[in-house]
Formats: C-alpha cells, structure tokens, sequence
C-alpha cells in the first residue's frame, strides 16, 4: 500500500506555515536529508540553543513544538483535528530534579487529562517517568539494598505522583501513556506500569507502557504481556518504538551491544516483527504504533487481523506530514505527537529522536520533495495573480 502519494490532501497540512517559515524547514529537512550534513546540523542547533540565538530557535520552535503553553498548544490540536488528525501532547521539559518541579508535572499532567476528558481528539496523555521523579530515587529503588532507607520517603512520593495521575485518568476516561526511559532505571517503571494495569486496564487500556524495539529482550517482553493479559484478563496498552537513547546506552556500558540491536535493520525487523505478534493477539492488546518507517506503517496497514480493532498510529509533530495524512486517508486512527514547554529545554527531546534515527533519512528526504513542491506552488501561484 503506497503511503507516499503527493496530492493536494498531502499538501494542505502546510496551510500551517508562512512561505518563510515552511523554506526554513525546506533547509532543514535538506540537511537532515544526509548523514553527515544531519550530525552538523544538529551540532549547529544544539549550539544555537545553548548561546540563545534565538532568531533560528523561534523559526524551529513553530515548526516542530506546539507552544510554550497549553493555551497554544490547544490552537494547534484544532487545526490537526480539522485534518482528521488527533493529538497527544507532551510536556517535554526534561532534566529538572527538583521536587516542585515533579511536583509541577502532575498538576500539568492533571491539567491535561481534564483538557483530553472534554474532547475527542486527545486519546492519550503522556507521563514522562523522569519528570515524576529523581533518577537517582529510580535506580535505589532498583537496587533495594540497605541504603535504600535514605530515599524511601522520596519514593513513596513518586509512587503518590503516579497513583494521582492513573486514579484522576480513570475517573475521566482517559488513556496515559507512559514515556520509556534508559535501560538502568527502566525496569522499575515498568514493573509500575504492569501494577497498575493490573488494577485500572479491566475494561480498557487505560495504562500504556512503552517497548523499545532497539531491545533484544522486547519480543520476548511482549510474549510475557500477552501471557499477564490472557492471565489477569486485561487489555494491555503498548505503544511501539525503535528506542531513542542508543547511542547514550553504548557511551555507558560497554557490553549494551549485547543487549540492544545496535544497526537499524535489524531494529527494523524486530519492530515489524513485534506488529506481527500483537496483530495475531490483539484481542489482548490496545497497540500504539509510533513510527515514520513506510515499510512498518504499510505492514499495520495491509494486516487484515488489525483492521477492525482499535489501534493508533504517531509521528512526531512537524515530520513525516505526508505520511500522518495518507494514513488517514487508508482509515488509519493518526496521533501526532506533540511536545510544548520552555522551547531551549524542550529541544533535547526531539534533537535526540532525530540523532538516534527514530525519524530516518528517507523520511526526511520524501518530505523535503513535498515542501518543494509546496514552495513552487506558492510562488508560482503568485505569479499568475
């Protein structure tokens, strides 16, 4: 199935963008389109964050956030509605390690599932596990040994700001998905993933856990949830990714080749192979699949067993546009993932996406040809005015 059609349908979505602002992603996307034009380029905005040029950032900052507000970021979940794209937004802050500022993430998280409650166009709101808590109180808690006693109060907190959050969804009939993290505290969240789906996922897939497909452990994991499924007659939520902190995971342990799939084919196939698991179980499971592969979106979208079920596509907000809106057009339910926040401390959110490859080359290249052509289309449409 052809997910790459260029069409006006394809084309609306930069309606968005002034003719300046959609020629900077043009350069953009150009730069990202090769592999050592990318590693510079995201050298360069790094850079750029950090010494606060801010005439670049506030361009980029259109681009691929939402705003710095909930109250802009809402404008942008109308307009996507109006293309039959629905939203999920992230308050993409990372680093902090402060106690007001977890603190803080819950009343917006809180903010947020009120906000999805009254609406039919926000499906999910995210948790990030380390704006919940310090990863120093994660990796303890991992630990568990007698030292423990220091930072048991702290953790009593995390786990208070998680039961928050999970109790208030609930009660508004809303799905959280919860964001992955590195492999040394990872395993701690998902054992509070699997807790509480165990309490809140009966009816539905309130509670959505995140797999990390660059793991050579995650086919295996997801055998483990079909069995916790079929077992405690639950609706696992699983939301599907590459995995974006490779690079971080092989700097810290030499010995993370043995435990991660560290080219991206062999990602690749592990990922289509997971669809392939759920898609034969998916009575069991809620799916999520967040990708901008075309191999991996026409596989979810060619599979007869997934046709009739409930399950969602994501691409991140301002890439892969063309593909979001072709697979809408296929009858594909589409989320774009939308982070907002302080724009120089939201970056590294999606600098890092970027750099680890969960939006590839390809992608970039196909969508550098569609703002081409936008771009001729405007100035030429000009012209014969």
């Amino acid at each position: 199935m052809e997910i790459n059609e260029m069409n006006s349908k394809t084309l609306s979505i930069y309606f968005r963008y002034t003719t300046t602002t959609l020629c900077i992603k043009y350069i953009v996307t150009l730069l990202l389109t090769y592999k050592i034009t990318k590693r510079l380029s995201i050298y360069i905005l790094k850079l750029m964050v950090k010494r606060n040029i801010k005439i670049i950032t506030n361009k980029l900052n259109g681009i691929y956030f939402c705003g710095e507000t909930l109250e802009q970021a809402k404008d942008v979940t109308g307009m996507l509605a109006k293309n039959n794209i629905s939203s999920v937004l992230d308050y993409a802050v990372e680093g902090e390690e402060d106690a007001s500022f977890f603190d803080e993430a819950v009343n917006s998280t809180l903010r947020l599932i009120e906000l999805a409650s009254s609406t039919n166009h926000m499906p999910y709101v995210v948790v990030k596990p380390s704006s919940l808590g310090s990863i120093t109180v994660y990796q303890a808690k991992i630990k568990n040994d007698h030292d423990f006693l220091i930072y048991q109060p702290a953790w009593e907190k995390v786990l208070s700001r998680y039961n928050q959050i999970f109790a208030y969804a609930k009660q508004m009939s809303v799905c959280v998905m919860i964001d992955a993290e590195q492999s040394w505290f990872q395993p701690i969240i998902d054992k509070i993933a699997i807790e509480n789906m165990l309490k809140y996922n009966k009816e539905k897939a309130v509670i959505t856990l995140t797999l990390q497909c660059y793991k050579k452990s995650s086919y295996e994991f997801i055998q483990l949830m079909n069995k916790l499924a079929i077992k405690h007659n639950i609706k696992i939520g699983i939301k599907l990714v590459r995995g974006a902190y490779l690079e971080e995971e092989l700097q810290r342990n030499d010995s993370a080749s043995n435990h991660f799939f560290t080219s991206k084919p062999a990602t690749d196939d592990n990922y289509n192979a997971i669809i392939e698991f759920i898609a034969i179980n998916i009575e069991n499971f809620t799916p999520f699949f967040a990708t901008h592969n075309k191999a991996s979106i026409s596989k979810i979208l060619e599979n007869t067993r997934l046709t009739n079920h409930h399950y969602w596509l994501g691409q991140l907000y301002g890439v892969g546009d063309h593909i979001s809106l072709n697979a809408v057009k296929h009858g594909a339910r589409v989320c774009k993932y939308l982070p907002y926040g302080p724009f120089e401390k939201s970056l590294p959110y999606l600098l890092r996406r970027i750099e680890e490859n969960a939006v590839s080359i390809t992608t970039f290249r196909h969508e550098n040809k569609l703002i081409r052509k936008e771009i001729i289309s405007r100035i030429v449409g000009k012209n014969h005015e």
